[in-house]
């Protein structure tokens, strides 16, 4: 209605402004129709627009995850003294790379090996890897450092092949990427001190 309504005053006005001229009232219908037409696109997308903006309903485990990695986050930054240069970047990049595929959660519901994957490696598996290296008295630290630099890498790998799988939306290849799962079933102190009997 107001499509019609814009797009008629829009011809009377141009019509009127014209008059003396035989061609007003094809004028005053061409500027009209642009108007109305015009006025319906507007009218269109901002019909639209909150569909488009709305964001799917988070799960309460996305959230639980979210707010673990973000945990993770804030120890890695608090305690940056504490960890390898080398270690760091590498935390940074595991944090981000597993948010990203705890946003696409829903897209890892036909594969719950995956998520069980994923899910232990936020709640466990990285914040233990984590919290045994810190508790190491300072001096021990750099004894341990190489090995602990290593442990970061192979989980970062294992979270960087999953998410680019993830985002690819690449499910068959994510099916044979057992990266993520082996390392998240591994229990973090046997890995990482194995050799030196802690």
């Amino acid at each position: 209605m107001v499509v019609v309504t814009a797009s008629v005053l829009a011809a009377l006005v141009v019509t009127l402004v014209l008059l003396p001229n035989p061609w007003a009232i094809l004028a005053g219908l061409v500027v009209g129709g642009a108007i109305g037409g015009g006025t319906a696109g507007l009218l269109l997308v901002n019909g639209q627009r909150p569909a488009m903006l709305e964001a799917p309903e988070k799960s309460s485990e996305q959230l639980k995850l979210e707010s673990r990695l973000d945990g993770v986050d804030r120890t890695v930054r608090a305690r940056a003294s504490d960890l390898p240069p080398a270690a760091q970047g590498q935390l940074r990049m595991m944090i981000v790379g597993l948010g990203e595929i705890v946003e696409r959660w829903p897209e890892l519901e036909r594969l719950p090996e995956h998520r069980e994957g994923v899910r232990r490696m936020v709640e466990r598996h990285l914040p233990r890897t984590l919290e045994v290296f810190l508790a190491l008295p300072d001096s021990e630290k750099p004894r341990y450092a190489a090995e602990f630099k290593e442990q970061v890498g192979v989980l970062a790998e294992a979270v960087a092949k999953t998410r680019d799988r993830v985002v690819a939306k690449d499910l068959q290849a994510l099916r044979a990427n057992r990266w993520l799962l082996e390392e998240a079933l591994t229990d973090p102190e046997e890995r990482l001190f194995r050799r030196h009997g802690l």
